[in-house]
């Protein structure tokens, strides 16, 4: 950084754009010129050579900011909110958005700047089809069983507690719930990134990749029992696929055909717009393995996942991430005692909350943590919290 004393004084005090045509056939057009060169040696248009509407127009649509003022823009913030499971559990099939856009200031659904995320609520035996300009669906089942069935990806059967996870779908997922029994899934796009930047997807980025239940409740269990396990700030899992492994972190288990349930998101369903943070502490490979995919050990290139138990009678120190957090709350003891406590600030000792927001958790239920905002995770409960 400059010293202060050498810092010019600003002269950006700009009240109207005129074009180049406005300004005369004079080669003293602009006296902006790069070091020291004479004017007289500046290339520049002259108005003879300019379409002047065009002109006018191109240049019409040009903003110019003073540094420092405009450096951090001040945005829209992002507030916090409670989605609960009373949303999925009774009523009609249909989707359950969480849309955000009003608060965030965009003309598009969304529920964080980068995501998108809802319920879906399929009475038993009915069908309910959704669609995404996306790269990243990811499908979690809250309850219930049935498929999951695309054109372009086939069908996929799922049933409580697994993800499913698919690429770019140009076609309809069509979701179809078992006969016997009503199903609600929490369905997370990357499509309101895709609408900011004005593009649609052109390729997959990763393959169709459901990770079942059984493998996580396994690996889950498998951790907690590792020699240190209790000094962790977190006893969970990240989730992720080939495509996002790496050369130095070894998957816990492979990716199987078959079994039947999986639990995501939960005091991480932080499915986050950005990758944040991962630490995951996977097994170190053997030398001279090929890195097989990108390396940051997420779900997908834009979505983070992480599956979280919290232990009863514990809790989970004051954290905070760059991104959006979006936390499903898995499971939660019905007797209640487990929440979330969160604010911008930690207090004098550095260790809590300053001031927090809390939110209750009960299974089934989803909450939104801002960008940047400090939470810590409580059980007070008898029961393990999901």
């Amino acid at each position: 950084m400059e010293p202060a004393h050498k810092k010019q004084k600003s002269s950006v005090a700009i009240s109207r754009l005129r074009s180049r045509s406005q300004l005369g056939e004079s080669k003293e057009i602009s006296k902006l010129r790069p070091g020291n060169m004479p004017i007289t040696e500046v290339p520049c248009q002259l108005a003879h050579e300019i379409n002047e509407d065009y002109e006018t127009a191109v240049v019409e649509e040009g903003r110019i900011y003073e540094y420092t003022s405009a450096a951090n823009p001040a945005m829209k913030e992002i507030p916090v909110m409670f989605h609960p499971a009373e949303q999925h559990r009774s009523g009609p099939t249909r989707v359950i958005p969480f849309d955000l856009s009003k608060n965030i200031g965009v003309p598009y659904p969304c529920s964080s700047p980068n995501l998108m995320a809802s319920f879906l609520r399929i009475c038993k035996g009915e069908q309910l089809s959704t669609s995404a300009r996306a790269t990243s669906q990811a499908f979690y089942v809250i309850t219930g069983k049935g498929s999951s069935h695309s054109d372009v990806h086939g069908e996929i059967p799922w049933a409580m507690g697994d993800m499913v996870v698919l690429p770019r779908c140009p076609s309809e997922v069509r979701h179809t719930s078992d006969a016997s029994v009503d199903s609600a899934i929490y369905w997370v796009t990357d499509e309101p990134l895709l609408r900011y930047l004005g593009v649609s997807p052109t390729e997959d980025i990763f393959k169709p990749t459901v990770i079942r239940r059984e493998q996580m409740l396994r690996e889950v269990e498998k951790i907690s029992h590792e020699e240190g396990s209790e000094h962790r700030n977190r006893m969970g899992i990240l989730l992720g696929t080939k495509a996002t492994e790496g050369p130095s972190c070894e998957p816990y288990f492979p990716i199987r055909k078959h079994h039947s349930t999986k639990s995501e998101t939960t005091v991480g369903a932080a499915a986050a717009g950005e990758v944040s943070e991962s630490e995951g502490e996977g097994k170190p490979k053997s030398g001279g393995d090929e890195q097989q995919g990108s390396g940051t050990l997420t779900l997908t290139p834009t979505l983070w996942s992480l599956l979280n138990v919290l232990p009863a009678h514990d809790h989970q120190q004051p954290h905070r991430h760059n991104s959006v957090a979006l936390d499903l709350a898995v499971y939660a003891s019905p007797k209640g005692g487990v929440y979330t406590l969160m604010g911008p600030d930690l207090d004098e000792t550095g260790t809590r909350v300053k001031n927090p927001i809390r939110c209750d958790w009960s299974t089934g239920s989803v909450f939104l943590t801002p960008p940047g905002w400090w939470h810590s995770h409580h059980n007070e409960s008898d029961e393990k919290a999901w």
